[in-house]
């Protein structure tokens, strides 16, 4: 099963927690979404998630790693919750990203 990684980073402009948005080629079938954190981020929260699409469908709390599966049966775009902190200040922000699973 094909591996997409994703970093989440701390934006010093912006002063807030991002992740870039994912593509997922149709090609890949199930493929598995994996996001951990840059130095700047303590940890982060996934929430949000398709249920019908992802499994598990959120990290449940505050983790430096996490992964999950996606069906790749449907393409359309999803959008999700990731709740980052500060490595410095322990600052939480929401940010609202998107994963594309390509038609």
């Amino acid at each position: 099963m094909p591996l997409i990684p994703a970093v989440v980073t701390w934006d010093a402009t912006l002063n807030k927690g991002t992740v870039a948005d994912i593509v997922v080629p149709k090609s890949n079938g199930s493929t598995s979404i994996q996001w951990t954190c840059a130095p700047e981020v303590a940890s982060f929260t996934i929430s949000g998630l398709d249920a019908t699409e992802f499994s598990p469908a959120s990290s449940r709390a505050d983790v430096t790693t996490f992964t999950t599966v996606d069906t790749g049966d449907t393409a359309q775009d999803y959008t999700y919750t990731v709740e980052a902190v500060a490595a410095a200040g322990g600052q939480r922000t929401r940010h609202d990203p998107k994963i594309t699973n390509e038609p």
